[in-house]
């Protein structure tokens, strides 16, 4: 059984690409990181994100909450790691959870504390997780697709000698 700690050695290029994600070069908020919070190891994957919010992203009021959200990605993985049916399901919902949870935290920092203020909150999010969805599902859908290939045996060719 794999460890939680223990690294593949594709890892850290993983999750150097992940990081590079971030810096723009795909539409807000569609990237690999829940595929690999997902997917990877928990351990490399808060590196990462720690990494990015210290030296690009900043620090913020409602970190804990996002923090917290993205948990859920390593959570869920972790439940799913041997059911691809389970990773199936379980991927979505994980993004689901990080914006409910990530979500509250920008409503208890910056919204009114009123229904219509959560309200509010929440549909202004929308937009936000219909790519946070879109970015785990075709980075994790991927992946899964990718690992669980096989591709096909061909004999070898064999040429007949004529006469």
């Amino acid at each position: 059984m794999k460890k939680l700690t223990q690294l593949n050695s594709k890892e850290p290029l993983v999750a150097l690409a992940v990081f590079a994600s971030r810096l723009g070069a795909l539409p807000a908020n569609v990237s690999p990181v829940g595929a690999f919070g997902f997917f990877g190891n928990p351990v490399v994957y808060f590196l990462s994100l720690l990494a990015f919010d210290f030296l690009v992203g900043g620090i913020y009021r409602d970190m804990l909450f996002t923090y917290v959200g993205f948990g859920m990605y390593a959570l869920l993985g972790y439940l799913a790691r041997h059911d691809t049916k389970k990773q199936l399901l379980f991927l979505p919902l994980a993004s689901f959870l990080f914006f409910l949870i990530s979500n509250f935290g920008t409503f208890l920092y910056w919204y009114p504390q009123t229904w219509a203020g959560l309200a509010a909150c929440y549909l202004a999010a929308v937009p936000f997780y219909t790519r946070t969805l879109l970015g785990d599902v075709v980075f994790g859908y991927g992946y899964l697709l990718f690992k669980t290939y096989k591709a096909p045996i061909i004999a070898p060719m064999t040429t007949k000698a004529t006469t």
